[in-house]
C-alpha cells in the first residue's frame, strides 16, 4: 500500500494576512516541524481601475463566504493599493528561511480569477518571474494560479519559463503538464474552497471541521487542503493545530508540494 503523505498549501494574499496571519502560521508550524507551501501574489493590491475593470464575478473557485472586508478596507485598497509582497520582505523570508516552500500565486489575484481571457498571461508571469527573482535572489519553481483558474496556455508558458511544479488541477494521484508536475488539492470545500472556511460558511463547529478531515485523510493517499494568510492563519490557529497532532499521531509523513 502505498505511503500517505500530508501537504499544506498557504495563499498569501493580501497585507493584512501576511502581517497579522503569517507569523503567527509560522510559528505553529515550526512548534510542530510540519513544512508547508506558500504562494505568494506578487502583484500586490489592485486599484480602482482594476477593481471596476475587473468586477465581475470569478470564473473559477467560488468567491470567499466570509465576510472579511470592512467598507472602510475596501476603500482604502481602492485608493492606495499596497505592494505587499515588497513591503513585507522580511516577514515573508521567514518562509525560506525556515525550510518552506514559496511559490508564485500570479501577479494580480483580480485580474487573473476575472480576466483571464483579457489579460498577457506571458507578460503576468514574467513580471512575477521578475519581482520574485528580486525579492527573494531566486527563480522560483512552484507555481499556483488565483482561483484555480488555468488554461493550455498558461500551462506552456509555464513550462517555458522554467516551472517545475503546480497544484491547479484535480485528481488523486501526481501528474505531468509537460514538464509541469501536478501536485491535486484532495480535501475541498464546494467549488474548490478552502475546506475549513468553506466549513465555517455552512455553520459547522471546529470539531465537525476536525473529524471530516480526519474522515476524508483515509480516502486519499495524498492529504492536501489549502487554506490563506488572511483568515484560517488569523483565526482558525487552534483548529489547525489539531489537525497537525492528528497527523503527527496517525504517522502521516508531511511533504511540502516541490517533495512530490
Amino acid at each position: 500500500m502505498a505511503e500517505k503523505t500530508f501537504a499544506l498549501r498557504v495563499d498569501v494574499e493580501s497585507d493584512r494576512g501576511i502581517r497579522e496571519g503569517l507569523p503567527k502560521l509560522l510559528d505553529l508550524l515550526k512548534k510542530h516541524n510540519i513544512k508547508a507551501s506558500f504562494y505568494l501574489v506578487m502583484g500586490g493590491e489592485s486599484n480602482i481601475l482594476e477593481i471596476l475593470k475587473y468586477r465581475r464575478n470569478m470564473t473559477s473557485s467560488a468567491e470567499r463566504s466570509m465576510k472579511i472586508w470592512t467598507l472602510k478596507d475596501k476603500i482604502r485598497m481602492a485608493l492606495f493599493p499596497r505592494d505587499f509582497a515588497a513591503a513585507n520582505k522580511e516577514i515573508l523570508g521567514r518562509i525560506l528561511n525556515e525550510g518552506h516552500e514559496l511559490g508564485v500565486h500570479g501577479w494580480k489575484h483580480r485580474e487573473w480569477t476575472r480576466g483571464l481571457n483579457q489579460i498577457d498571461i506571458n507578460n503576468e508571469i514574467t513580471k512575477a518571474v521578475s519581482k520574485y527573482e528580486k525579492l527573494f535572489g531566486k527563480k522560483p519553481i512552484s507555481w499556483a494560479s488565483p482561483g484555480f483558474n488555468t488554461n493550455e496556455n498558461v500551462i506552456n508558458i509555464l513550462n517555458e519559463s522554467g516551472f517545475k511544479f503546480t497544484s491547479d488541477f484535480e485528481g488523486e494521484n501526481l501528474k505531468n503538464y509537460g514538464r509541469l508536475k501536478n501536485v491535486p488539492i484532495t480535501i475541498c470545500g464546494e467549488n474548490k474552497t478552502p475546506i475549513i472556511e468553506w466549513m465555517i460558511s455552512q455553520g459547522k463547529t471546529d470539531d465537525e471541521i476536525l473529524q471530516h478531515i480526519k474522515r476524508e485523510s483515509n480516502n486519499h493517499k495524498i492529504i492536501s487542503f489549502y487554506i490563506h494568510d488572511l483568515f484560517e492563519a488569523r483565526f482558525k490557529l487552534d483548529l489547525l493545530e489539531k489537525i497537525f497532532e492528528f497527523f503527527k499521531n496517525a504517522e502521516i509523513k508531511n511533504k511540502r508540494i516541490i517533495d512530490y
